[in-house]
């Protein structure tokens, strides 16, 4: 069977499965080139969401076929949940597996999707007790221009142009590298009765644990270099001091949203005693930060370069547009101004 017959049989052959039918699903078909008609913000954030995660670039035109399967909340009907398939990946598992691994791929999707749902309510109903929930607290940069509107009701604090937000654990698939989690609101946040620079050290403790840091020598190193040579906090660590040449990577090992190491408890200190000097820091995303020696290059052409890989790039992934400076006798980390 060709992609095209494959494409018309595919809505009939997803219904064929009394999983799909008892949720109530149902299917519709988004065709590559597709773009939003004016003011049709729905399906204009799909198309560009859909890109993102697929292609990672920001494209408000379709750059491939995809079935969108939307079924009724366990927990309210009057909501929708959805889980989305690229067709030409369940062509793929057709060829492999033919239709029993196509319809075994969408309904392990909709169970995985049902089960988020039930595990965020157990977390929101466990959210106003802090005790409860902070275990499941962790941090995660963004870019607070790209999202300002966004958190205006959520917790965060700024460090320069970077939002550090508090977010609980809704389900944690360390295996498939599938992080799920919802933001802290305010009015929840002050039923803890908690200071924030509390809260704020526990929470990056927690995280650094479910996310450790990391440091490479080279960008290049990142994917080939053995955990055990690149654990620098740990303390039989081998590399006890970084060439002033050194550009290191800085993330952690999920990768994902890897800049917060930076802003773990004895990240910063461990990396200017590595150095035997203060350093720049560069976030080129979200996922990692590469490390100047103070010395070895001027930070505004450390600032061009990183707005040249941010523009790259989609703002969903840009965490900065500023270059940062850890001050290795004062202790202190901040933004460079520009001159």
């Amino acid at each position: 069977m060709n992609y095209e017959n494959f494409f018309e049989n595919l809505e009939e052959n997803i219904f064929s499965s009394e999983t799909v039918r008892s949720t109530g699903a149902e299917v519709s078909f988004h065709l590559k080139g597709e773009t939003a008609a004016p003011g049709d913000d729905e399906t204009e954030r799909f198309i560009r969401n859909t890109n993102m995660k697929y292609f990672n670039v920001e494209n408000s035109t379709l750059l491939d076929d995809f079935a969108e399967v939307k079924f009724p909340c366990l927990t309210d009907c009057d909501k929708t949940n959805f889980v989305r398939f690229e067709v030409k990946f369940l062509y793929e598992i057709f060829c492999r597996d033919g239709w029993e691994g196509v319809l075994k791929h969408v309904c392990d999707n909709i169970s995985y999707a049902e089960h988020i749902e039930k595990s965020a309510g157990e977390v929101i109903c466990a959210m106003e007790c802090y005790e409860k929930i902070r275990d499941r607290l962790i941090i995660r940069p963004l870019n607070y221009k790209n999202n300002r509107a966004q958190l205006t009701d959520y917790v965060f604090r700024k460090k320069g142009d970077i939002a550090l937000v508090l977010y609980a654990i809704v389900l944690d698939d360390e295996k498939n590298n599938c992080l799920n989690t919802i933001r802290i609101p305010k009015k929840i946040f002050e039923k803890w009765n908690r200071s924030w620079d509390d809260v704020l050290e526990e929470t990056l403790r927690n995280t650094s644990v479910i996310s450790m840091p990391r440091l490479y020598t080279s960008i290049l190193s990142a994917e080939t270099t053995p955990d055990s040579e690149s654990a620098f906090m740990a303390a039989d660590f081998p590399e006890k001091s970084l060439r002033p040449e050194t550009i290191p990577l800085v993330t952690t090992t999920r990768k994902t949203n890897g800049a917060i190491a930076l802003f773990y408890p004895g990240v910063k200190e461990r990396i200017a005693e590595m150095f035997g000097d203060s350093f720049y820091v560069a976030f080129t995303s979200i996922h990692e930060a590469m490390i100047h020696k103070k010395g070895t290059v001027d930070p505004s052409g450390i600032r061009r370069h990183l707005r040249a890989t941010n523009n790259s790039f989609g703002p969903e992934d840009t965490l900065s547009d500023n270059v940062f400076y850890y001050d290795k006798s004062e202790g202190t980390f901040s933004m460079v101004t520009e001159q």
